[in-house]
């Protein structure tokens, strides 16, 4: 192997690893992410989202160094990048350098897919927390409506309305 594709292969690695870091921020974030949704602090929920938008830029900067070292690395190793999947292009490097190279870029693509399925299984479950919360948030609103202004309780037909779910506010003093 050559001095440049060895040089190539260690920036790859460094750029791995520091992938799998922002991810781990990024997977911080959601399991902290649940703590502020159930406290409802919006201050708090705001400074989360910053921290998140901020790793996500670093992720697609850092992705986009990825991409353009594996690009020169398969130009030095002549295979065509276009004929390989984006996901299966790091397996085909796996095939091509030594054998530290090979376990290091294996331990950072197993590490990689191992937080992305934990990250989206994360984001699934709070989003899941906002559905529920934003159900119960649209059902109060109605509720409250409908105490605060009742609608009619009989039809142009003359005849009540079997499924009035509406009421009043009394007071009763006395």
């Amino acid at each position: 192997m050559n001095n440049e594709l060895n040089f190539l292969y260690d920036s790859l690695i460094s750029v791995l690893r520091n992938e799998v870091d922002v991810y781990s921020k990024i997977h911080n974030c959601f399991l902290d992410e649940k703590k502020i949704l159930s406290g409802s602090s919006v201050d708090e929920l705001h400074e989360s989202n910053s921290r998140k938008e901020t790793c996500i830029l670093k992720a697609r900067m850092i992705e986009e160094a990825r991409t353009k070292l594996i690009e020169r690395i398969l130009n030095v190793l002549n295979l065509d990048g276009k004929a390989l999947d984006k996901d299966k292009s790091l397996s085909a490097l796996l095939l091509h350098g030594n054998d530290s190279q090979k376990k290091e870029l294996e331990e950072c693509r197993s590490a990689l897919k191992s937080l992305l399925m934990d990250i989206h299984r994360l984001n699934d479950r709070n989003k899941t927390l906002l559905d529920s919360s934003l159900f119960y948030v649209r059902k109060s609103i109605t509720f409250l409506g409908q105490l605060i202004y009742p609608c009619a309780t009989y039809m142009n037909t003359g005849k009540l309305k079997s499924n009035n779910l509406n009421g009043k506010i009394l007071s009763r003093e006395g």
